[in-house]
């Protein structure tokens, strides 16, 4: 079935699945290369290679970065899903969305800007939401010159 250790790896990561239950609470960033599901709160970003899914009684306050997710909780910060987003009908998102492609339910409440469409970087969740160091970029840059005065031609001769 598998051909060698790195896809049976792979295979194995994507499989995984990991619960954080409604009596619990995280204070801090959660990150992981396998499926997750929250049922809990979580103060923090989310980072996740295959798929979030926030249960009805999920609340989080801060990003979530997804391959794809499907929400029912509540969301305060920004959504990055770079597959399918679904707003289930009891979700509410307060924040900004970037996702491939959305599907809302009726009663779904989201409060923000949506922008919908390919990523700039396809499959590189690895490095959304994370501090870049900016790149200064080379420029060429043409000096300001002060105006001179110049003669005044005169009227008469």
């Amino acid at each position: 079935m598998f051909t060698n250790k790195e896809d049976y790896k792979a295979s194995e990561i994507s499989n995984s699945s990991n619960t954080i239950s409604r009596e619990t609470s995280i204070e801090g960033n959660v990150e992981t290369s396998g499926n997750l599901r929250i049922e809990g709160k979580i103060l923090g970003n989310i980072r996740a290679q295959a798929k979030v899914v926030l249960g009805t009684s999920a609340n989080v306050e801060g990003k979530v970065f997804a391959q794809n997710a499907d929400i029912e909780g509540t969301v305060k910060g920004t959504l990055q899903v770079e597959g399918l987003l679904t707003l289930k009908s009891s979700a509410k998102i307060k924040g900004d969305i970037q996702t491939g492609k959305l599907v809302m339910e009726s009663g779904a409440k989201f409060d923000g800007k949506c922008k919908m469409g390919a990523f700039k970087n396809p499959g590189d969740l690895s490095t959304a939401g994370k501090k870049q160091t900016p790149v200064k970029e080379a420029t060429t840059k043409t000096p300001i010159v002060p105006p001179t005065k110049e003669a005044k031609p005169s009227l008469t001769n």
